[in-house]
């Protein structure tokens, strides 16, 4: 009972005549971190949204990396400078929900997430926490990358999986896809068990988590192959692009490239930014399972006009994934 703020809020939002405003409407887009690729083609939907529909303004803002106290400190913020309406890709889904959201929510403001929804737990314990959900089924993503590697390895193999924050959301349903596609076996929580002789498959240890740093990223990635023949390591799964978005990885994976086309080790990573499809071209990874950044901004902008316009908006908006292999590098995406 303590929470039905929540519900009360939302149908004052719902039930309140729209007031005419002859000026802009102000829609914050709020990533994880401004410095990933991903975010910023998401920030690039933000602004077409905004630029197409004419009096809407975009703010694209977020800290360098992902802090969900810096985080919440500038949702808090801009709630104090009047936003309409708030889109957020969650870091934490706890403390955002009893901090920044909460107020976002006493001040009549819609919000909805992108990307990276609030936790199962979070959105039934603080019901009417979002109005919208905008992104990829991340489940399906980390199935899809779990499948792709099943191609190169089909009777098993020693894996590394590597992932950005032991308590982020989505991430967390990604490693539970990959683990699932490689297990058979369906798990009750993210991110699942680790893998241990599950269909031929097992985990050299806890997913190695870069806390969104790109320069851990790589250098576990570094470590990796290293000792991938010592240990026995034969696949390593990213399920985010983190040891791609950074100057480096071909210098790290080069010497490795006869190991990769030979598929000695098996390297498959998540999102497929054009960077990324360079480095298949030169065969330095097998394959990327990428979103749809951009149109993820751009249906976050769209969804919140409708919101805030008393227009019937959809509840959840699943954004297909992309396929790129070395073979389809150049079309995968529909983007050269």
């Amino acid at each position: 009972m303590q929470y039905n703020f929540y519900l009360l809020f939302y149908c004052l939002l719902l039930s309140t005549p729209l007031m005419t405003r002859a000026d802009n409407l102000r829609f914050a887009l709020i990533p994880k971190e401004t410095n990933n690729p991903f975010f910023i083609a998401s920030g690039e939907g933000c602004k077409f949204a905004a630029k197409k529909l004419g009096n809407v303004e975009c703010i694209f803002q977020g800290s360098a990396n992902i802090d969900v106290r810096a985080q919440d400190k500038i949702i808090s913020d801009l709630i104090d400078t009047g936003v309409d309406g708030i889109a957020v890709a969650i870091s934490q889904s706890e403390f955002l929900a009893s901090h920044s959201i909460k107020k976002a929510i006493e001040h009549q403001i819609p919000v909805i997430t992108y990307d990276a929804d609030f936790d199962p737990q979070t959105l039934k314990k603080y019901q009417h926490l979002r109005l919208s959900y905008i992104g990829s089924d991340d489940f399906e993503l980390g199935k899809a990358l779990g499948e792709q590697l099943t191609l190169y390895r089909p009777n098993g193999g020693v894996l590394a999986i590597q992932s950005g924050r032991p308590d982020s959301p989505n991430l967390n349903l990604r490693v539970m896809g990959v683990r699932s596609a490689l297990s058979g076996k369906l798990y009750s929580t993210a991110p699942g068990e680790r893998l241990n002789g599950d269909n031929g498959w097992t985990e050299i240890s806890q997913p190695l988590y870069n806390f969104g740093q790109f320069d851990k990223a790589l250098e576990d990635l570094k470590t990796v192959l290293n000792l991938y023949q010592d240990q026995k390591i034969d696949s390593f799964v990213a399920v985010g692009g983190w040891p791609q978005f950074i100057e480096g990885y071909r210098d790290i994976v080069e010497p490795y490239k006869l190991d990769i086309e030979r598929k000695d080790i098996v390297v498959i990573i998540g999102d497929s930014a054009k960077i990324q499809r360079q480095y298949l071209q030169e065969h330095l990874a097998h394959a990327n399972i990428g979103q749809n950044p951009f149109e993820m901004g751009k249906q976050a902008i769209f969804t919140l006009y409708k919101i805030v316009n008393k227009q019937k908006y959809e509840k959840q908006i699943m954004t297909p994934l992309t396929y790129c292999t070395q073979d389809n590098y150049r079309t995968c995406t529909g983007k050269n």
